[in-house]
């Protein structure tokens, strides 16, 4: 709700500073767009913990897996 209302006032104010025209409404619903792909991609895939200070990745592999196999594989 809270982002809605943002991008709300951001509209309401370029209209205001450049006149109330479908382009501009356009435009700026336009970059608000871009900008918020761009905030969304940037984030972390994990979100930490209170406490918590690095990120660690889980792997889940498929298929039989060994101590044997890695030892002969991974030298």
């Amino acid at each position: 709700m809270i982002p809605m209302m943002l991008i709300g006032a951001i509209v309401v104010g370029a209209c205001l500073v450049f006149g109330y025209t479908s382009f501009v409404v356009g435009f700026v619903l336009m970059l608000a767009g871009v900008l918020g792909l761009v905030a969304f991609m940037a984030t972390p895939g994990a979100v930490l913990r209170p406490g918590e200070r690095e990120f660690v990745e889980e792997r889940h592999y498929m298929g039989k897996h060994d101590d044997e196999d890695y030892h002969r594989y991974h030298r």
